[in-house]
């Protein structure tokens, strides 16, 4: 997509109070040329809600060029990962454009999150689809096509992946013949919904100068 998404994901107890006093109750944002910063709580591991056992959950975009990609995505190791870098395998120099790029990127705040945190990252990517379905194997939600985070719309998508099929099937059991009608009309509606949700996803992140051309990208900027 032009650019990757670097995450952190700390217990609120093991951070310290002036620094998670300022994000408690808030979604805490910032935008820049080529990069884009959104911090919020989440529960804890066991759903914990409760002040200092709750999770900060925080995610960075920044934009990145295919040729960086490659260096970004191997490992300490070695390994080169595809779809996703643990926060244990994050090169040492990786680590160090990150802190480079927080301190020159980011707000204070932030930058002393990130340097409080074990990033790890998910690259951004588009993966369309054109099907849903072969004979009584159906796939639903991201396993069906994967949209743009800034959509936010995973689980809507999912549920109604799954409404509409339960819809498609009433009224039949395990005997009864599939209903090919209702169920080609369900493919068609939600691969033009994928495809609508994709291109929201694409527009906004153009919107915050995600994945553009306009100037060198923020990482490439940095390692040079």
């Amino acid at each position: 997509s032009g650019y990757v998404a670097w995450r952190g994901l700390e217990r609120e107890g093991d951070l310290p109070a002036e620094l998670t006093g300022e994000l408690t109750d808030r979604f805490t944002m910032f935008s820049s040329n080529g990069v884009q910063f959104l911090c919020y709580l989440v529960p804890g591991p066991d759903g914990e809600t409760e002040s200092g056992r709750r999770r900060v959950n925080w995610v960075w975009y920044v934009n990145a060029s295919a040729e960086a990609f490659g260096d970004i995505m191997t490992g300490q190791s070695g390994r080169r990962y595809e779809y996703f870098l643990p926060a244990a395998d994050v090169s040492s120099a990786s680590a160090a454009t990150l802190e480079s790029l927080a301190t020159t990127e980011l707000p204070p705040l932030m930058a002393q999150l990130v340097g409080r945190s074990k990033p790890f990252l998910q690259p951004v990517m588009d993966l369309s689809s054109g099907r849903m379905r072969r004979g009584p194997v159906f796939v639903i939600g991201d396993a069906a096509g994967t949209v743009r985070p800034h959509t936010a719309s995973g689980t809507s998508k999912s549920i109604g992946d799954a409404a509409f099929l339960a819809q498609a099937l009433r009224g039949r059991t395990a005997h009864d013949p599939l209903p090919e009608p209702a169920l080609r009309e369900w493919e068609n509606d939600r691969l033009r919904s994928l495809q609508d949700i994709a291109a929201v996803g694409v527009s906004r992140a153009v919107v915050s100068r995600l994945g553009t051309t306009e100037s060198a990208p923020v990482w490439d900027r940095a390692i040079r």
